[in-house]
């Protein structure tokens, strides 16, 4: 517990909802939820009902709760239109950032959820790319765009009036209250279309359980303000494997596992050496850097070294946030519907150029007769591109680490849905006996 006042900006949505739970259970005392609705919570936590797009509304907010950090997860969903788009992501996020420097303002900080997607054009694959990957010249849709310049609003805060800003970027959340991917998994079934599939499986995708999400968020807020010394780039960080189970990662004493196409009879020996589990401890160091890494340039300076000047801060930054567990997508698709108990009968694979003329065909179908396409252009890249991030940044500056797999993760997800499909089942018949 600390001594901080929590206002989550749209925190009875589906990622605040599970921020404010996880601050609950550490035994914050002070936690606020500012939504244009109110629901899912008692009396622990205090309610402030208004628009982010309205001054008065979130200054009300601010100033009665005493908010000193702020998480804005608030966002519409997929699919709802641009205006919609700019009035809450651009005009809710300038908003609330003009009332947060406020002399009157006790915000200290603000942590913005962004997305994966900021950088995503849906024309390229995204393969392990970093925070150094600028910002695409034309995005994918309307919702990419708003983010990206909520973002952009959000880092440029920062400092401004002694404020401390972060973005964190998630990629494919899901898990427990999540109703449009999972819904969208379902109605593939429902339609009896699961077995056509787009493109042949060769592309990774992230996706993200919503429990590590709502983790980064209180990770940043809690490490906003400090920063991290260049000399632990140095120090080795743990492999993700709790899907998997450990595994050991190869090092430099491992060589020729690597870059290695001369190796000398010396890195011959140590490679037996760590093929036969003979590893010396004092062996187990990060394989050395290129001038590809993000931190490459900082892990190389002196060691001995301790002065602030080589340190990074960790306030003003964005932070690519996943499983960090990458899936070929169909495969993450035919788990989620083998686990709500069906298994496809067949495949029929269809070339990735066909299903994107079938899904411009759909859309151009749907401009004509009003409905909403079930078919898109933008579903064909999700399942045809590869889009996944290196975590790097955020697990050496945040001490980011999933803390549920995505195996478990999918298992609640699915759980979750199928006792919500039971409960609209019971909700249906009991209406008819009336």
């Amino acid at each position: 517990m600390s001594a901080e006042s929590y206002l989550v900006i749209g925190g009875c949505g589906f990622l605040g909802r599970h921020i404010v739970e996880q601050l609950l259970a550490r035994g914050e005392a002070q936690v606020s939820v500012f939504d244009i609705v109110q629901r899912h919570f008692d009396s622990n936590v205090t309610f402030y009902i208004g628009d982010l797009s309205k001054p008065e509304d979130v200054q009300n907010a601010l100033y009665k709760s005493k908010a000193t950090v702020i998480i804005h997860t608030a966002s519409p969903a997929h699919g709802l239109g641009r205006a919609i788009y700019e009035k809450v992501n651009v005009v809710g996020t300038r908003t609330l950032l003009e009332a947060s420097v406020e002399p009157s303002s006790t915000v200290k900080k603000v942590v913005y959820t962004s997305s994966g997607g900021v950088v995503y054009s849906g024309k390229e694959d995204i393969t392990n790319v970093d925070e150094r990957v600028p910002y695409p010249e034309v995005l994918l849709d309307a919702y990419n765009e708003t983010k990206v310049a909520a973002e952009k609003m959000v880092l440029e805060y920062n400092g401004k009036n002694g404020l401390l800003t972060c973005a964190i970027r998630p990629a494919g959340i899901f898990g427990p209250g999540d109703r449009q991917m999972i819904s969208g998994f379902y109605q593939v079934i429902k339609n009896k279309q699961t077995k056509w599939q787009i493109g042949y499986n060769t592309n990774l995708g992230d996706f993200t359980y919503v429990g590590n999400v709502a983790h980064a968020h209180l990770l940043a807020a809690d490490k906003l303000g400090s920063s991290y010394h260049y000399s632990q780039l140095r120090d080795p960080i743990s492999s993700i494997d709790i899907s998997l189970g450990s595994h050991r990662i190869p090092t430099s004493s491992a060589r020729p596992i690597g870059p290695n196409n001369n190796p000398s009879p010396e890195d011959l020996a140590k490679a037996r050496k760590f093929d036969s589990d003979q590893v010396d401890e004092s062996d187990l160091r990060p394989v050395l850097r290129t001038k590809m890494d993000q931190f490459s340039k900082e892990s190389s300076l002196d060691e001995n070294d301790n002065s602030e000047e080589e340190s990074i801060p960790i306030a003003g930054q964005a932070y690519f946030i996943t499983n960090g567990e990458p899936i070929y997508f169909w495969d993450f698709a035919r788990t989620i519907w083998k686990q709500l108990g069906h298994v496809p009968p067949y495949l029929i694979v269809l070339p990735t150029m066909l299903g994107l003329i079938l899904a411009t065909l759909a859309e151009m179908f749907s401009k004509i007769s009003g409905k909403e396409p079930g078919f898109t252009r933008f579903r064909v890249a999700h399942a045809t591109q590869q889009r996944y991030f290196d975590i790097e940044k955020s697990r050496r500056l945040l001490g980011y680490h999933p803390i549920v797999s995505l195996t478990d993760g999918m298992q609640r997800w699915t759980e979750w849905y199928q006792g919500e499909l039971e409960k609209q089942k019971l909700a249906i018949e009991d209406e008819k006996t009336k």
